[in-house]
């Protein structure tokens, strides 16, 4: 894996907002707020995560001018015991009004003088500065002994993807993806090619979806799944075959090696683990887009769960072929796909109940009970394993492409915010429709961009070796 070296910051976009409105006031001065954050450490690096902001109180100011601030810092005493409390960390942010993103003499001097203290209230934290212009972001991180060290990438999560960061990454164009740029330019090219994706699950959905944002221009791609290649499977896993299924060759690994045989410039870690493996969890929390190919809801409500704490935006793709179990008549046949903002999940969404996931979980841990619970008509059953054909899975893969695609580019003709989190096909009755968001879920608003914290996802199946002993 990937050495620790790369920094970034993620911020919903209604943080976004509120951070601008606090910062530029209108009248042409600079301002000051605090962001508290979660983190996450992993295989690619540190991710800041904003949790809350915070703004200076106005009786705080000694005095501001468009070109610098003076404040008292007793204002920020009541955070610092949150650091300690919470385990946060601190970012200062600053506006420079007059459009400037780079960090002057006088605010090197005042970072040093102030963040470093930081540590004494959370050494493990990661305690930062952001300029913030209002079009874009120059942000560092300050260590105990007053060192600067640059954060990389600056995203915002929210109905539309986007970095803000003003040093962008110069991307070269390739001949092969030189007719993507002229039809979705060159921002969401060089966009694309900035991600980090995961995908969580590589068999027939999954392998045609990496495929598919590999060639679209996604550059670094981690890999998820943690079973082997079976004969059964071969109807629809790409570029899986009758060698591999002998040999138990892992779905991820066939992926893998498929993507390195085109010949791209491209970054991809191959994971043969699951939801369930602590070290799998820090890969897709160092992600900046997780993509969800599964077929069962625990894992999709997971999903859900991972994309609040680490404030991740979540496209989860699936297919259903619906049959007549005595007749074998088809009765339908869907695909759809699904965008979620950190705290959004199926359960909110009304997809499905939190008694139809407890159901699925039971029959998973204790099948002999489950059976019991449902000859005494405690429960209903769950869905049993339906089949999925390769030009089905092909729709949604690319239904799921095209969804990280307009999230950056933004090319849906009609989207308005929160209309179109959910986009379904019915083919057997020829029509698609999208559905809107019904809000975030009340059971993860409290951890969203909560980050690391002990278990992992507050899950005790999370615990960790170091952890348990």
């Amino acid at each position: 894996m990937a050495s620790k070296t790369l920094c970034g910051l993620r911020i919903r976009g209604s943080d976004l907002n509120d951070l601008k409105s606090i910062l530029f006031p209108g009248d042409g001065k600079e301002a000051v707020a605090f962001a508290l954050c979660g983190q996450s450490i992993g295989p690619f690096g540190i991710q800041l995560l904003v949790r809350e902001i915070v703004p200076l109180p106005t009786e705080s100011y000694q005095n501001r001018s468009p070109f610098e601030t003076t404040w008292s810092t007793t204002a920020i005493l009541p955070l610092l015991n949150r650091l300690e409390k919470e385990g946060l960390s601190l970012l200062k942010f600053h506006s420079h009004p007059g459009g400037l993103a780079e960090f002057s003499e006088f605010d090197d001097v005042s970072d040093q003088e102030l963040l470093p203290h930081c540590y004494a209230w959370n050494p493990r934290g990661s305690h930062g500065s952001v300029v913030l212009t209002e079009t874009c972001a120059t942000g560092r991180i300050v260590d105990a002994n007053g060192t600067f060290r640059n954060i990389d990438t600056i995203r915002v999560v929210g109905s539309r993807l986007r970095s803000v960061n003003k040093s962008k990454i110069s991307i070269q164009v390739s001949e092969a993806q030189r007719r993507l740029v002229q039809a979705f330019g060159e921002g969401t090219y060089a966009e694309l090619a900035g991600l980090r994706v995961a995908v969580v699950g590589a068999s027939g959905t999954g392998s045609l979806l990496i495929e598919a944002l590999v060639r679209t221009g996604v550059r670094k791609i981690v890999i998820i799944d943690p079973q082997s290649v079976e004969s059964v499977n071969l109807n629809r896993i790409l570029h899986s075959t009758v060698k591999d299924a002998k040999t138990g060759k892992y779905k991820a690994r066939v992926a893998g090696a498929a993507l390195r045989s085109i010949g791209f410039d491209i970054d991809i870690v191959e994971m043969v683990g699951s939801l369930d493996d602590p070290e799998v969890i820090r890969a897709i929390a160092n992600c900046d887009v997780v993509m969800g190919c599964v077929d069962n809801r625990i894992a999709r409500q997971q999903l859900c769960r991972l994309a609040a704490y680490y404030l991740l935006p979540y496209i989860d793709t699936g297919v259903a072929i619906h049959a007549n179990s005595s007749t074998g008549e088809i009765q339908s046949v869907n695909a759809a796909v699904h965008y979620f903002e950190p705290g959004q999940s199926f359960i909110a969404r009304g997809v499905f109940s939190t008694e139809a996931l407890r159901e699925e979980a039971m029959a998973k841990t204790d099948p002999a009970h489950h059976a019991e619970q449902k000859k005494a008509g405690y429960v209903s059953g769950v869905d049993v394993e339906r089949p999925a054909v390769m030009p089905l899975n092909m729709i949604a893969a690319g239904l799921a492409a095209n969804e990280l695609l307009t999230r950056i580019h933004g090319y849906r003709i009609g989207d308005t915010e929160g209309s179109t989190a959910e986009t379904f096909i019915a083919l057997d009755l020829g029509f698609a429709k999208h559905g809107a968001d019904t809000g975030v879920c009340k059971a993860l608003e409290p951890h969203i961009g909560e980050g690391d914290c002990i278990p992992l996802l507050g899950l005790a199946v999370l615990t960790e070796a170091e952890e348990a002993a």
